[in-house]
């Protein structure tokens, strides 16, 4: 069973995931996957962020972890789910990584529920990982970082970066984002980036407290290269 036993609990979830898909050989999956950016992106979250769980180091989830898995089931196509779902064809660190990332069931399941909630609010970390899983959404997503760097550094939204937002909250995987919170693990001032957002951008009321002066030009378009770096909203 394994991390099957996650995916048709997953799949139980009505109408969430399109779950008819034939199990292929998991080199095969992978190979498709690294073919599309998003998923890429995904897989790579993946391995970095279920590290601890994959070789032992623990028997519990991590958050880097649910996240990770979160995102994978969120990519395009549902090339992530046939990654999960893949057949190791008797490889036998393969099937290890499948029985120990099934610790991760429950709170995964949990964690997915809610995000058919709209009025549910998630990391902004995790919000970027569900966005960059998708390929359009991760290309909106580094467009935005290209444009509105200013917000960061000169407390302005030029029109471009205003256009940007618009592309990137248009983007399915990127429902999220927009009402995100911060949890102080960003590498970058979420808090400043929120704030200036709806100031300078929507000419809102900002409805979160302005924290801190740090400038950090927001990085996405390098970590795209490096694994989890750089976070945007």
């Amino acid at each position: 069973m394994h991390v099957q036993r996650l995916v048709f609990g997953i799949c139980a979830l009505a109408g969430y995931i399109y779950c008819d898909i034939a199990i292929e050989l998991c080199d095969t999956v992978r190979l498709s996957c690294s073919a599309r950016d998003g998923c890429q992106m995904a897989l790579t979250n993946f391995f970095v962020g279920c590290n601890d769980v994959i070789y032992g180091k623990g028997n519990k989830c991590t958050t880097k972890c649910e996240h990770a898995l979160i995102s994978l089931l969120s990519t395009e196509d549902k090339a992530g789910l046939a990654f999960m779902n893949c057949n190791c064809s008797g490889n036998a660190l393969c099937e290890e990584r499948k029985a120990r990332v099934e610790v991760c069931t429950r709170v995964v399941l949990k964690s997915m529920t809610h995000l058919e909630n709209k009025d549910h609010s998630i990391s902004c970390n995790l919000a970027q990982w569900i966005c960059e899983a998708d390929t359009a959404c991760l290309t909106a997503l580094d467009y935005y970082a290209q444009h509105c760097s200013k917000l960061l550094l000169a407390d302005k939204c030029t029109s471009r970066c205003n256009n940007s937002l618009q592309i990137l909250y248009r983007q399915k995987n990127a429902k999220k984002l927009p009402n995100c919170y911060c949890d102080g693990k960003e590498e970058y001032d979420c808090y400043k980036l929120k704030y200036n957002t709806e100031k300078y951008c929507f000419h809102k009321e900002p409805n979160i407290p302005y924290v801190d002066n740090r400038s950090r030009k927001p990085s996405h378009s390098s970590h795209k290269n490096s694994g989890r770096k750089g976070n945007d909203l």
